[in-house]
Parts: C-alpha cells; sequence; structure tokens
C-alpha cells in the first residue's frame, strides 16, 4: 500500500486509511505523514496529529533525530566490511520510477548495521541518515545486491514478488512531552518465511 495518492492511481492509500480512521473517532485534524516508505515496503509509518507536533518532528527529521532502522534481504554475498554506502541519488532520466546513483543527485547515505551471509542471499540491518526516495534499494542495487523481489532495480522476483525490505524499528522523541518513543515492528510472514527458506537452502 502506498503512503499517499499520487496521479497515476486511485488506489487506496495509508493516508486514506488513517484518515478515515480519524473521522471514525471523531478526531478532526488534517493528515500529516512524517516521512513515507516506498509502495510494498513494509513497516510503521509516523504521523503527526496537530500542525506543532508535525512542526518539530519535521525539524526531528532534518537534524537526524528520528531513527529508521530496515531489514532487507538481498542477493548474492555482501561483503562484511560493507558498513556505510554515501553515494548521491538523483532521477534516472530513462526511466520515470526509477532512481540511481548521481554525482549531480543529492546526498545520500545508508549505514549498514550488521549482515548475516547466505549462499546466495545477504540479510542486512540498515538505518537510514538521510531518506532520499527508494534510497536502500538505489544503494543495495548500485553495490550489485539488489533486493530479493525488487524487479525495478534489479532483483529477481522468482522466489519473492514483492521489494524484500521491512521497517523494523522506529525511534523518536514525542513532540510534546520529550519522552522517548520506539516503535519495533516484527517482519510480515512472507519475508520470515522467505529468511527460513534461505537459510534451509543454504544449509543443505
Amino acid at each position: 500500500m502506498a503512503v499517499h495518492p499520487d496521479q497515476q492511481s486511485q488506489e487506496t492509500t495509508l493516508n486514506h486509511v488513517v484518515a478515515s480512521y480519524y473521522e471514525s473517532t471523531g478526531v478532526q485534524t488534517a493528515v500529516r505523514h512524517i516521512h513515507r516508505l516506498d509502495k510494498d515496503t513494509t513497516g510503521p509509518v509516523l504521523y503527526a496529529k496537530n500542525e506543532y507536533a508535525q512542526l518539530k518532528l519535521d525539524e526531528a527529521m532534518r537534524e537526524k533525530k528520528i531513527v529508521r532502522i530496515y531489514a532487507a534481504i538481498v542477493q548474492g554475498r555482501v561483503d562484511p566490511g560493507l558498513k556505510v554506502i554515501d553515494l548521491p541519488i538523483g532521477k534516472d532520466r530513462n526511466h520515470g520510477s526509477r532512481r540511481r546513483v548521481s554525482l549531480t543527485g543529492q546526498a545520500a547515505v545508508t549505514h549498514v548495521m550488521s549482515s548475516e551471509v547466505y549462499r546466495a542471499h545477504s540479510l542486512l540491518h540498515l538505518r537510514l541518515e538521510t531518506g532520499r526516495t527508494h534510497q536502500i534499494r538505489v544503494h543495495l542495487s548500485h553495490m550489485g545486491h539488489p533486493l530479493a523481489g525488487d524487479s525495478l532495480y534489479g532483483g529477481s522476483a522468482v522466489t519473492f514478488k514483492r521489494q524484500a525490505l521491512h521497517g523494523e524499528r522506529l525511534w523518536f522523541q514525542h513532540p510534546l512531552t520529550g519522552e522517548e518513543v520506539e516503535v519495533f515492528a516484527p517482519w510480515p510472514e512472507d519475508m520470515s518465511k522467505l529468511q527460513e527458506w534461505i537459510r534451509t537452502s543454504s544449509s543443505r
């Protein structure tokens, strides 16, 4: 599910679902997402329920004070020494939906926090320092390790039907109280099954 609508699609989005929830609970406020996930990427999305909260959370995002951790299953054996991918990202002039590593693009930094390497795949835990469109997908594809299922960036959809990417942790300070808030999102069933299949296949 996409986070917000676009001009090409009439599909229900997460913003529609949130708006419906507000209406059903009597909350009269605009829908304000602080960050986004790519369509078919799973995980938590942060929303602000008033303008002040949006202002503070947008500021925290700009100052890199909101921590977003992702799990990704990629093709190939990732070098355990890979810790940071610091490569600018821009639009792909040959494909309207794609992004690519570009010297004239916007700064983009992805941190590799940990990795598990199997026979033909790797499981990575990643932290976004910046939040460019398709950032993780572009960076890993450029490094020769597209996400399993990510056909837009060279991944095979034979064993998985979407990009194998899940936002598993979100950390931020509450904009009103300053309280530390940490959200953990369990893996979706399809990614858990893919990981189990990879582990089983690698042990044979």
